[in-house]
């Protein structure tokens, strides 16, 4: 059974407020967030909100989270669904900590029937949602040039001229016959000069684009002044260099425009030990924000 470990675990803990009554987990996963911080709770009363829109993690996680519920019967609930839906499940309710854990579950990587990995030969699809109405093979065998481009340079760094060769490619290949599968994707890359390190770059914008990852944060991160309690915190963990500079200038103008204070001037990292342990956990970057007064 894989299961994904945590990253910055003790941090995540210590930023919780005293005596949370509403707890929000927007990326579950596995639980192991969750579950440290019922644990730290125990056995004072709090309800838990577990979101995820990958419901085979929804239902692992809710496995694991049972056995110590059975002992603690706190109110939990978990909700398949994203958390940029997050002023709709709360439904009018004020969270009073808020984590989300930005990165790719271990399990997505290791199952090779998803399609997130190039290691593995499996339809091109990287939806965490299942239900979501379009896959890593539409983008790829529907997106023009220019918006093939914008991904390619917008998530993944490359260079105009370099996305442009990318994407005329693509174009030029999908003419001929669909790209269907991780493999034939891959090929592509190849072709055009890519190891298996830029190809991974390349698959890393396309779930991006397939999961609308950064629209989604943009999203939550507007209704956080709607959401928190007073004194209430949100707790964001990034990987990307995207994603981090997303919530940092958010982070600043909530700040700036309404009364908030930033927790975390310097982000944290995790201590070279953890990364040791944990290779997923190198390039994690920790934010913590908290509203100082209830605007609602």
């Amino acid at each position: 059974m894989i299961i994904h470990t945590p990253v910055l675990l003790k941090e995540v803990l210590d930023f919780m407020p005293a005596n949370p009554k509403i707890i929000v987990d927007g990326t579950l996963g596995h639980g192991g967030h969750t579950l440290a911080m019922l644990e730290k709770l125990y056995p004072t009363p709090s309800t838990l909100i577990g979101l995820d829109v990958d419901e085979k993690m929804l239902k692992k996680a809710q496995e694991r989270i049972s056995a110590f519920l059975d002992r603690d019967p706190r109110p939990a609930t978990l909700v398949h669904d994203s958390y940029a839906n997050i002023q709709k499940i709360l439904e009018h309710r004020k969270a009073d900590y808020i984590l989300l854990d930005l990165w790719v579950n271990l399990e997505h990587f290791k199952d090779g029937t998803r399609g997130f990995s190039i290691k593995e030969n499996a339809d091109l699809d990287m939806r965490f949602d299942q239900d979501a109405k379009h896959s890593a093979y539409d983008i790829i065998n529907t997106y023009k040039l220019p918006d093939l481009m914008h991904m390619f340079i917008t998530y993944g760094d490359f260079t105009e001229k370099k996305a442009k060769e990318l994407g005329e490619t693509i174009i030029r290949e999908r003419a001929k016959h669909q790209i269907k599968t991780t493999y034939d994707f891959k090929k592509i890359l190849n072709a055009c000069g890519l190891g298996d390190k830029a190809c991974a770059v390349i698959f890393q914008c396309l779930r991006i684009e397939t999961n609308q990852e950064i629209q989604n944060i943009k999203v939550f991160l507007e209704q956080l002044p709607q959401v928190l309690s007073k004194k209430g915190r949100c707790a964001i963990i990034s990987y990307h260099s995207i994603e981090d500079r997303l919530v940092k200038t958010y982070f600043k103008q909530l700040e700036e425009w309404w009364q908030f204070t930033i927790l975390t001037p310097k982000t944290i990292q995790p201590h070279y030990t953890e990364v040791q342990k944990n290779k997923a956990a190198r390039s994690a970057k920790l934010r913590v924000i908290e509203h100082t007064t209830d605007n609602g």
